[in-house]
């Protein structure tokens, strides 16, 4: 019997064979996962939980969402790639964060081997303080490189450690300031009211990245005039000690770096004009509440020597 004629045979006797009907076949199928692929079939009892978990999940994930959290990471990435990150680190730019923590190794420099805190305003450090907390809140999601975060750490643990100090092993030689807490209050208050007037913050963003730019930009207001209860303190004093002078100079010096540094970013860079102007406006009101201080501090080392302390003038500082 040739192969063809052996077919046709096999082909007739099917039915004869005990053919499975359509829907034996249809039963004989494999079922389905719960989802959806092949396989065999899970007991509801066993998938209940996984499926009040699927659920909690996406309850969560739209919470988030709603609130803006799920912004993070887009602002993170995106934060991270903007052009204008490329000419951040330029010499005015360091230049002005080596200043800054010179002026935190001559304060510290002071405590430790005056053992006192006299001419130093708590007030101010403690603006400061603010500042930072509210300006490197992104250090949790933003990392633009590891100069930039050590940076911030340090500038938070520093001032930490300052306050500390002067409110405890140094407190019974702190300056007092009987205005201290009304100054305080009213620059934190116009800070907060210019930052919700005036900010850079994006119209169609989250209720998160809102607020973190509107805490970005109270930092830079309130970090203008954080020196005024320090101007406040030297005011009243007539001679002011060689490093506690050194440590407001570089402070200021640092302030002026940084000002080039924005108009450098500015030219250079797609910086928007609403965040250069916040930050120019900044930067010059605080410079200009150091110009008086500058003078004093470069005629008395003129005239005395650099490790001579600075005569106040008798119209005061500001």
């Amino acid at each position: 019997m040739g192969p063809g004629l052996l077919l046709l045979a096999l082909i007739s006797a099917a039915p004869s064979l005990g053919a499975a009907s359509p829907q034996a076949v249809r039963n004989m199928a494999p079922k389905p996962f719960a989802n959806g692929q092949g396989g065999p079939e899970i007991p509801p009892e066993i998938m209940s939980p996984f499926k009040r978990q699927d659920n909690a999940a996406k309850k969560a994930e739209s919470v988030f969402e709603k609130m803006g959290f799920a912004d993070v990471r887009r602002m993170a990435i995106k934060q991270s790639q903007e052009p204008g990150h490329a000419h951040m680190f330029n010499g005015f730019r360091l230049a002005g964060d080596f200043l800054h923590l010179a002026s935190f190794v001559f304060l510290l420099l002071q405590f430790h081997r005056a053992k006192s805190c006299t001419g130093i305003s708590l007030k101010s450090q403690e603006l400061y303080l603010i500042v930072f907390l509210t300006r490197y809140m992104d250090i949790f999601w933003n990392f633009i490189s590891l100069y930039n975060t050590m940076m911030k750490l340090l500038f938070i643990s520093t001032t930490v450690y300052v306050i500390y100090m002067m409110r405890e092993q140094l407190r019974m030689t702190r300056t007092a300031e009987p205005n201290g807490v009304k100054y305080s209050a009213a620059m934190i208050g116009g800070a907060i009211l210019l930052a919700l007037v005036y900010n850079d913050r994006i119209p169609d963003g989250s209720y998160f990245s809102a607020f973190t730019e509107i805490a970005w930009t109270f930092s830079i207001y309130l970090e203008a005039v954080a020196i005024v209860p320090q101007m406040e303190v030297l005011a009243r004093a007539k001679v002011i000690k060689n490093l506690t002078a050194n440590y407001i100079f570089a402070l200021g010096a640092y302030r002026v770096f940084y000002l080039l540094n924005y108009a450098y970013r500015f030219s250079v860079d797609p910086v928007s004009s609403r965040e250069f102007f916040i930050k120019a406006v900044g930067a010059i009101v605080q410079t200009g509440l150091y110009a008086r201080f500058f003078m004093m501090y470069l005629d008395s080392k003129k005239q005395q020597g650099v490790s001579a302390d600075v005569i106040i003038n008798p119209k005061g500082i500001v």
